[in-house]
């Protein structure tokens, strides 16, 4: 008996944009490259549907900026995120022509964005910030050898992989990643810069009692100095993900006399909390996601202009 599909993707770009559209970037039936869907997921112009309860939701938000706003012409916006002289065309083909590697690693992290936006939608936003964690904790390992895989320079992906290894005494595969950020960011500005979580309760008191309970679990070294009590909680770009790990140990494991627990009393409202931390844990995760896709985008160029010359 095969396997039932949860979900079901189709197109959600405008009929404009669409017709402009190189074939192998648009949805077309169930052989798309898992990586196409994640990245129009991510990109806030697919339609999926959940087959289970016959639920379909045009997704619209924009992971992949900071602020959420969607793309005005996804064909010309998006491809500049990899790169000011990257086309639809480049990465049309690029992604036709990687579209078997890696694929059980894709369809996971497919399988979790999707659950994620489903139950966004349902508003249940506790429940979906499992999934984040659950993504995070996928391409922990995976992202750091899919990155390193893609070069022909063996000694320096040998020298990579040493430096993931000792970068950092903790033996997790969480660890492992933390060391990876730091490295896939290394001289990069964007370290410097934070990601932002604003409390946008209207509830003043519920507000100021949110904000200082996750503070108080969070890393004092994750916090940025934007930080504004108790309107806005910055985190340091390359901390997000240890912000995250923290969030998922503080509040969902709970162990007993923990005092560092976050306590569900003066939360108030734990889907209003995790509002406010999913979508900037998402577009975090998606900007990581972007990142890996673009080396392999560049690798996958150079192997192409090698094998010209």
């Amino acid at each position: 008996m095969p396997m039932h599909e949860t979900f079901i993707y189709k197109d959600n770009l405008p009929i404009r944009v669409s017709r402009q559209l190189p074939e192998k970037l648009k949805i077309a039936n169930d052989r798309d490259p898992e990586v196409l869907l994640i990245l129009r997921l991510l990109s806030g112009n697919v339609e999926l549907t959940h087959n289970y309860t016959n639920k379909t939701i045009k997704s619209r938000v924009n992971y992949f900026s900071s602020n959420l706003s969607a793309f005005r012409n996804w064909k010309t916006e998006f491809p500049i995120y990899f790169s000011d002289d990257t086309t639809a065309e480049d990465l049309a083909s690029f992604i036709d022509n990687t579209k078997y590697k890696n694929r059980n690693f894709y369809s996971t992290i497919l399988s979790e964005l999707s659950q994620f936006i489903l139950h966004t939608n349902r508003k249940s936003h506790t429940s979906a910030f499992i999934y984040i964690y659950r993504m995070l904790e996928k391409i922990s390992y995976a992202f750091p050898l899919i990155y390193t895989s893609k070069t022909q320079d063996f000694q320096h992906s040998f020298n990579y992989l040493k430096e993931l290894m000792v970068g950092d005494g903790e033996k997790k595969e969480l660890g492992f990643f933390k060391t990876f950020i730091d490295i896939l960011y290394k001289d990069d500005s964007i370290s410097d810069t934070s990601i932002d979580i604003v409390f946008s309760a209207s509830d003043n008191d519920v507000k100021r009692q949110m904000f200082r309970e996750v503070k108080r679990v969070t890393p004092a070294a994750a916090i940025h100095g934007d930080t504004d009590e108790p309107e806005m909680l910055s985190i340091r770009y390359c901390e997000m993900g240890s912000f995250i790990i923290s969030v998922r140990n503080r509040f969902f494991h709970n162990l007993n006399g923990g005092a560092t627990n976050i306590e569900s009393k003066k939360i108030v409202d734990s889907d209003e909390l995790f509002s406010f931390i999913n979508p900037m844990a998402m577009y975090w995760i998606a900007m990581v996601f972007l990142e890996v896709v673009s080396f392999s985008l560049s690798e996958y160029q150079n192997h192409r202009r090698a094998a010209v010359v």
